[in-house]
C-alpha cells in the first residue's frame, strides 16, 4: 500500500471510529441514567427485536447449534441457525462476558468495518480520493428530510425517522444484524463487479460465498442483489449490444455456490410453523414519497451525481462506464421494496450506499467551482441538514431513556428484584417450562 493509500486509510478509520461513537451516545447516556437498585438493559430503541437476538446467543452461548424461538410454547423442530449469532454466542461463552457487552462489541467493530468497506467499494467508481473523502461522512451521518416534516411518522412518514434499515447511521446505532448484512451484500456486489470487468472465475466463488454466508444471516438482501444484478447485466447488455456470455456464467457460478443456504431457509419454512408465521408477518412498504423524503438532499445530489456521469461519458466517448452498477441499483432499489413479499419494507436496506456515492460524485464536481471556501461550507451545510433526523432519532431515544422507557414502549431498566427473579429462572426453568410476565 503507498503512502497515499495508508494516509487516506487513516482518515476514513479516524471517520469510523468516530461514527460508531457517535451512534454510541444514547447508550453511554442511558448507563449514566441508570437509578439506585436498577440495571440498565442495554438497549435503547425496539426492544422486541433485541430480545429475540438475546436469546439466540444464549442459546448459542449455551452449546446450542439449533435456536429455537423461545417466545411461544407451540411445537417447533428447531433446525435453524444463525452463524452470525452463533459467533456471538460463542464469543459471549469463550470470554465469559455478558450478552449485552458482546452484542455491542459486534456493533461497534461492524459498525468500523461497514464505513471500511463502503470506503473500499467505493473505489471501484469514485478514482479520487477527495471524492472518497466527501463520501464518507456522507453515508456516515447522512439521512433525508424527515426531521423537517412535523408529520413524519411510522408507518407512511419519511423513512428516516422511523426505519433504521434505511439508513446507514441508524444501521451503525441499532443493529448488528443490519450491519452484517450490508457487509455481505456490499462484499457480494465488490466480488460480481470484480468478475464481470476481469473475467474471472475466483472473484464470483467469492460472491458466492458471500452470498452464502448472507442466504443465512439476513436472507432477505439476496433477493436485492438477485434483483440490482439481473437489472445490471440486462443494462449491461443493452448497452454493449453484445450478449455477456462470460458474466452470466460467473454469475450463475456465484449463484450456485449460495443456493444451499436459500434452499435450507425455505426448507424450515415449510417444516417449522414458527418460523413460517414470523417470515409471513405483514411489514408493507410505506408510499414511495416517504422513501424520496427519507433521502432527502441525497437523493438530489445522487440524481444530479447519475446526470453528470450519463453527460460526461457522451461528451467524452468512454469505452468503459463504471457507474452504471450505482445507477442500476439506485433506481431498481426503489422498486425492490414493493415486491409482493410480507416483509417487503426491509428490502430497502443497502440503498443509501449507492445514492452516497453518487452524491459524493456531484459534489466533487460541483463544489471546487465555488470561489475560496464556499465550497466547503456549502457542504458542511448539506452535512448539517442531512444529518437532522439521526440527531432526532438519537434525541427521541435519550428523552425516553430519561424517563425509563424506550420507543416501542418496553422499560429500560430493571429492578434487581426482577434480575433475581430472571435469575432463578435461569437457573432452575426447563426447556419445557412456560413463563407467563407481565408487561413492563
Amino acid at each position: 500500500m503507498s503512502k497515499p493509500d495508508r494516509s487516506e486509510l487513516r482518515w476514513v478509520l479516524i471517520w469510523a471510529v468516530a461514527i460508531v461513537l457517535l451512534a454510541s451516545v444514547p447508550y453511554i447516556y442511558g448507563a449514566r441514567l441508570t437509578p439506585p437498585g436498577y440495571t440498565f438493559l442495554g438497549l435503547t430503541h425496539n426492544i422486541d427485536d433485541g430480545a429475540v437476538y438475546l436469546s439466540w446467543m444464549r442459546q448459542a452461548a449455551d452449546g446450542r447449534f439449533f435456536i429455537r424461538n423461545l417466545f411461544t410454547n407451540n411445537p417447533q423442530p428447531a433446525r435453524q441457525f444463525n452463524l452470525l449469532f452463533l459467533a456471538m454466542g460463542w464469543f459471549a461463552a469463550i470470554t465469559r462476558l455478558p450478552l449485552i457487552i458482546v452484542f455491542h462489541l459486534f456493533r461497534v467493530a461492524l459498525g468500523i468495518a461497514l464505513i471500511l468497506c463502503i470506503w473500499r467499494f467505493s473505489k471501484l467508481f469514485l478514482n479520487d480520493s477527495n471524492q472518497r473523502k466527501l463520501l464518507v461522512p456522507l453515508v456516515g451521518v447522512s439521512a433525508g428530510i424527515g426531521w423537517l416534516i412535523p408529520s413524519a411518522v411510522m408507518p407512511t412518514g419519511s423513512v428516516d425517522v422511523w426505519q433504521p434499515e434505511a439508513i446507514t447511521f441508524l444501521s451503525i446505532y441499532l443493529n448488528p444484524l443490519f450491519l452484517a448484512g450490508l457487509l455481505l451484500m456490499l462484499g457480494a456486489f465488490y466480488w460480481l463487479e470484480l468478475a464481470r470487468r476481469e473475467g474471472k472465475a475466483r472473484y464470483a466463488v467469492c460472491a458466492g460465498l458471500h452470498l452464502l454466508v448472507l442466504g443465512n444471516v439476513h436472507s432477505y438482501d439476496v433477493l436485492t442483489v438477485a434483483c440490482v444484478w439481473t437489472a445490471y447485466i440486462v443494462v449491461v447488455w443493452a448497452i454493449a449490444k453484445r450478449f455477456p456470455t462470460r458474466t452470466i456464467g460467473l454469475s450463475a457460478l456465484a449463484a450456485l455456490i449460495a443456493a444451499p443456504s436459500m434452499a435450507y431457509q425455505y426448507w424450515i419454512y415449510t417444516i417449522d410453523p414458527i418460523f413460517a408465521a414470523r417470515a409471513n408477518t405483514e411489514i408493507a412498504s410505506p408510499p414511495i414519497l416517504s422513501f424520496f423524503e427519507g433521502y432527502g438532499l441525497i437523493l438530489i445530489g445522487a440524481i444530479i451525481g447519475a446526470i453528470l456521469l450519463i453527460v460526461r461519458r457522451r461528451n467524452t466517448q468512454y469505452s468503459t462506464f463504471n457507474a452504471q452498477l450505482l445507477l442500476v441499483w439506485s433506481v431498481i432499489g426503489f422498486a425492490i421494496p414493493y415486491i409482493p413479499i410480507a416483509q417487503q419494507r426491509k428490502l430497502v436496506m443497502g440503498l443509501h450506499i449507492p445514492l452516497c456515492i453518487l452524491c459524493a460524485y456531484a459534489l466533487s464536481r460541483l463544489l471546487p467551482k465555488l470561489p475560496g471556501t464556499l465550497g466547503r461550507t456549502v457542504f458542511m451545510a448539506i452535512l448539517v441538514v442531512a444529518a437532522g433526523s439521526n440527531a432526532r432519532f438519537l434525541a427521541t431515544d435519550m428523552g425516553l431513556l430519561a424517563i425509563g422507557h424506550t420507543a416501542t414502549d418496553h422499560a429500560a431498566y430493571m429492578s434487581d428484584d426482577e434480575l433475581r427473579a430472571m435469575t432463578y429462572l435461569r437457573d432452575h426453568a426447563t426447556p419445557r417450562d412456560s413463563i407467563l410476565a407481565p408487561p413492563t
